[in-house]
């Protein structure tokens, strides 16, 4: 992987962007709940069985 694409040019170059970016820093990130039934070995398998009779017809 390239590491130039990871040196990317940060400039704050106005009080409008200083304010938003004190914003973001400042207030905590939203947790995102994620939904552990969709991923059940059961769920898996009714996946994979309408998959297969999708790509049979």
């Amino acid at each position: 992987m390239a590491t130039s694409s990871f040196n990317k040019d940060f400039t704050l170059d106005s009080k409008k962007a200083i304010d938003s970016f004190t914003k973001i820093i400042t207030n905590p990130a939203k947790s995102v709940k994620i939904d552990r039934t969709l991923t059940l070995p059961e769920r898996e398998r009714q996946g994979e069985l309408k998959l297969r009779r999708m790509l049979s017809r």
